[in-house]
């Protein structure tokens, strides 16, 4: 018998990604005594979006001593805001440390995951013909993994290369090339700094301008990095620094609509930036946004708007009408069109996380496809699990996701109530939601949400076409933690997997 498998070939467990939430839970199954689990992801390695995610320039916005476990400090960090090489290694190395290799089917993609009614038991089918079945489904896979990319015409006919940004050609180089790049948010205030050092020329194209504030980013000190190896409680209390500075400033900026102090700073800190990079007024006014800041999500750059007075960048903010085979033609007003020659095009336009990637292919009792349950629009009982779904759990689900704190903080978090779950249904039991709890729920964070700067009039990720937000989580940090600390039995129904 291997690890990870019990007689009968029935997993306990069967965890859905090999991310910092694959990690997280298999690590926290190990420590509950549950060994027969398994973790399976399509890339090739552990990491998640890091994994994928590795364009020039890619790092993580929220600090790197808060953007790791609290289980698992690192005090190798070598800058403040740490690049992608770094925290994929740190998620290997966690895989190691925790005893996680032998439980990881890499480079093996879920298909399906089918309630089979007869046995009470979740069948989990690859792509690759493979079937696990268990007794539970962790759902870790997260949202930054599904490309957007939009359509444009005669985007067949470009004679050059073309990728999103999660799937750079590291097999192409860039040095003399005219590069075009699609979209101005997260991903390409990162990406156009990085390759406009050697790119003959970079054209980056803006449909939206967002709000920006320096990332103040710098490597660590000698002395700085000794204190985090050697004093263990100074790296404690920077940590719990940054939770409360996340909590306390950031998430002011972007939850509340009306002015407050954490505000005007923050729009402060963005003109300011603006003005100081910038002389040409023109370019500043194509650069301010026309929304209140954090109805979209704030950006974090050091040298963004600089990189834009280069003489080797251009902005274009007229909308893109058609890709050509030498590059792609705009709208200038009048029926004309103006061309901007390319040979390589990026599409720094982000991902889809609205609904759920698996949710066609997640079938519970009766064969009800997720998607059928979510065809009001996705809820999630405390962003965990679905109604109807018995034993099926996910980390990150509807309205789980931050714009003010570590998604890790809040994974770590969402593990305590998913272990609790386990642990009430037991060996043969099934555990799942009331639809009433589940609903109410999605009442509470409904109201919250309506009167947050997220409602406002901006178009982003966050809102589905009909405006409902089912990407983003209302409240606190700290209200996150205390939400998840102790299961409330009364919200659930529990019952034995097969008659007595």
């Amino acid at each position: 018998m291997t690890v990870g498998q019990t007689e009968g070939g029935v997993c306990d467990a069967v965890i859905i990604g090999a991310g910092f939430a694959g990690v997280c839970l298999g690590k926290r199954l190990r420590d509950a005594g549950i060994t027969n689990f398994r973790i399976v992801d399509k890339a090739a390695r552990p990491g998640g979006t890091w994994h994928w995610n590795r364009y020039p320039g890619a790092a993580c916005d929220v600090q790197s001593h808060f953007y790791c476990f609290s289980f698992a400090p690192n005090p190798d960090w070598s800058r403040k805001y740490s690049p992608w090489d770094e925290i994929q290694a740190y998620a290997e190395r966690c895989a190691d440390k925790y005893g996680l290799r032998p439980h990881l089917e890499l480079g093996r993609e879920v298909k399906l995951a089918r309630f089979d009614d007869a046995s009470g038991l979740w069948e989990v089918s690859c792509t690759d013909g493979g079937l696990l079945r268990t007794r539970h489904v962790i759902d870790g896979s997260g949202g930054l993994h599904l490309p957007s990319i939009p359509r444009f015409a005669g985007a067949e006919s470009f004679a050059g290369a073309s990728w999103h940004s999660s799937q750079w050609r590291h097999d192409v180089n860039l040095a003399g090339q005219r590069v075009a790049v699609i979209g101005s948010a997260a991903s390409a205030v990162q990406i156009v700094p990085e390759i406009a050092k050697t790119a003959g020329h970079v054209t980056l194209f803006q449909r939206t301008p967002n709000w920006v504030i320096p990332r103040r980013d710098r490597a660590y000190r000698r002395w700085e990095k000794w204190a985090f190896r050697h004093l263990p409680a100074v790296n404690r209390l920077y940590r719990l620094f940054l939770f409360l500075r996340y909590d306390w400033l950031a998430y002011p900026i972007v939850r509340t609509a009306g002015d407050s102090l954490p505000r005007r700073w923050a729009v402060s800190q963005f003109r300011r930036l603006l003005n100081e990079s910038i002389p040409d007024p023109d370019l500043r006014a194509k650069l301010t946004p026309d929304f209140p800041i954090g109805c979209k999500r704030v950006l974090l750059s050091d040298d963004f708007f600089s990189t834009l007075t280069r003489d080797n960048v251009t902005l274009v903010t007229d909308p893109i009408e058609r890709f050509t085979r030498s590059g792609i033609r705009t709208t200038i007003g009048a029926g004309k069109e103006l061309e901007y020659p390319a040979d390589v095009i990026v599409y720094a336009t982000g991902f889809d996380t609205q609904g759920h990637h698996l949710e066609e292919r997640v079938l519970g009792p009766g064969g009800r496809s997720l998607r059928e349950a979510w065809a009001e629009a996705p809820m999630a009982y405390e962003g965990c699990m679905v109604a109807g779904f018995p034993n099926y759990h996910f980390v990150t689900g509807p309205n789980t996701g931050v714009g003010s704190t570590s998604v890790i903080f809040m994974i770590e978090q969402a593990a305590n109530l998913i272990l609790q779950c386990i642990e009430a249904a037991g060996e043969n039991g099934l555990i799942a939601p009331t639809e009433q709890a589940m609903r109410a729920y999605d009442r509470e964070i409904q109201a919250a949400l309506a009167g947050t700067v997220w409602a406002g009039g901006c178009k982003s990720w966050y809102k589905r076409a009909d405006g409902r937000i089912t990407s983003l989580y209302p409240f606190s940090a700290q209200t996150w933690r205390a939400r998840h600390r102790t299961l409330r039995r009364e919200h659930f129904d529990v019952w034995p997997r097969r008659p007595a």
